[in-house]
């Protein structure tokens, strides 16, 4: 008698459409559009290990039907495009560009899904100067049309190897999305959207800005970054600390750390103090707050939450610390040692590297906290013509200074507080009497007492009283 092999094998295989919108409902717009950013950001840095990305750029263009991103920042191999990415996920064995901003393997396709539901990949590899080891490829793909192949595959178009760029070709790739989804079509024809987008840029990549990178929105000029300052003087110095973080498993991760205050708007200085712990005199927190990078992508953006120490063990934000600001960057080569989620929107609290760092950072707010809360206390006792005091006058009048221009310091240094002025001795008590009687009596006793006015004659017939009946 034969007996059969009960079939023991369990299907675990992703539905693909299932798996596309999964991959697109936790990243919204405009940080996907960020995340095509990155991809381009890791290129540049991989031709310009120095970190200077002069002559580098990114272009982002898109009109109703389309989005298109483009860039020369090296382009990508086919070897690379075969075997790494366009995987989803990243591979173990894939090294990848040092100090890279993307680290999961997902955000250029969820990017484009994101986006819509067809696109095209056009791609120059120049390789080793002076040799044919280039490459160029082509591939587009129906998104729709794909999901409903089994094969988890694209399939290239045209593709050319060990060949020579023309010293003329550009070495870069270009991602073309067409067939945009409706939301992406509405909110690509809102102004309001695109300035969000444009300031998301500028941020989110100002450090990379800051190194030469000219990154394009819809052929406008290439956006500006703010730099970060922070005031300092020959009396005012920010902390400023460097050290290091053991990640899971080997390797460090880098940490600069900065905090201070900066200097106030002009019509502040000017203004008459007020007390900042008045409702009325609430403002706008404006940019207060924590900017946490990690390998020069910005991941918080004026935080003022307990995950940064406010309130815990800081003081809760409150208006008064709106010139608040810290910088903290985490460096590392390895992108997976980095705190960040995997839409790079938020760190991974659990992080024993952010832990480390988040302790550091809270310490740094409450000795900034510290300095403005005593200019705050001499400002309230301040009386109108007194002298400003040194700490007032400090912090009033020290410039911003680019972050990269100080040097180290353990703590926030700022002039002492001058001491309290000695209490003057206590008014005495008085109780006032207000009567009123017949105008021709009153005139009589005035005469007779030698007084020339109503207080005067309450106070001697008062006296007159005490001294006969009491005293």
């Amino acid at each position: 008698m034969v007996t059969s092999t009960p079939d023991t094998t369990i299907d675990a295989g992703a539905e693909k459409r299932f798996f596309i919108e999964m991959l697109t409902k936790d990243i919204e717009l405009l940080p996907a559009i960020v995340d095509l950013v990155d991809n381009s950001v890791d290129g540049a840095r991989g031709l310009h290990p120095d970190g200077n990305l002069s002559g580098q750029w990114v272009k982002i263009e898109f009109g109703d039907e389309s989005f298109t991103i483009s860039d020369n920042s090296g382009g990508i191999s086919v070897d690379i495009a075969r075997h790494y990415a366009f995987r989803f996920g990243r591979s173990k064995d894939f090294t990848g560009v040092k100090r890279s901003v993307g680290q999961f393997g997902v955000g250029m396709k969820r990017a484009i899904f994101k986006i819509g539901q067809a696109f095209a990949v056009q791609s120059a590899f120049r390789g080793t100067p002076g040799t044919n080891d280039g490459s160029r490829f082509d591939l587009s793909v129906d998104v729709e049309e794909w999901a409903q192949q089994d094969e988890w595959t694209f399939q290239f178009g045209s593709v050319e190897e060990s060949v020579a760029l023309g010293p003329d070709e550009v070495a870069g790739t270009v991602i073309s999305v067409t067939k945009l989804h409706p939301s992406v079509q509405d909110d690509l024809g809102d102004p309001a959207i695109i300035q969000a987008l444009r300031t998301e840029l500028r941020v989110r990549h100002q450090e990379s800005i800051q190194s030469g990178l000219q990154l394009h929105l819809n052929s406008e000029q290439p956006l500006t970054a703010s730099r970060p300052s922070l005031q300092a003087s020959d009396v005012v110095r920010p902390l400023v600390k460097e050290f290091q973080v053991a990640g899971a498993g080997g390797g460090t991760v880098e940490v600069k750390l900065y905090a201070g205050t900066v200097a106030p708007p002009k019509r502040d200085k000017d203004a008459d103090p007020e007390d900042d712990g008045q409702a009325e005199n609430f403002q706008d927190p404006g940019d207060a707050g924590w900017y946490l990078f990690c390998n020069d992508r910005l991941l918080l953006v004026a935080d003022r939450t307990p995950l940064t120490g406010w309130g815990n063990p800081a003081a809760a934000y409150h208006p008064q610390y709106r010139a608040f600001r810290g910088f903290v960057y985490l460096s590392a080569d390895d992108a997976g040692l980095l705190p960040w989620n995997t839409t790079k929107t938020a760190v991974d609290r659990d992080s024993p590297v952010f832990r480390a760092v988040q302790s550091e950072m809270k310490t740094a707010l409450v000795a900034v906290q510290a300095v403005i809360n005593r200019a705050k206390q001499v400002r309230s006792r301040l009386e109108e013509d007194e002298q400003k005091p040194e700490i007032l006058v400090a912090l009033d009048e020290a410039q911003d200074q680019p972050i990269t221009s100080l040097s180290a310091s353990t703590q926030m240094v700022a002039p002492a507080a001058p001491p309290p002025k000695p209490k003057a001795p206590p008014t005495p008590k008085i109780q006032r009497i207000q009567y009123a009687v017949d105008p021709k009596r009153f005139d009589e006793v005035a005469t007779a007492l030698g007084a020339t006015s109503g207080s005067e004659v309450g106070r001697l017939t008062f006296d007159y009283f005490y001294d006969q009946e009491i005293g």
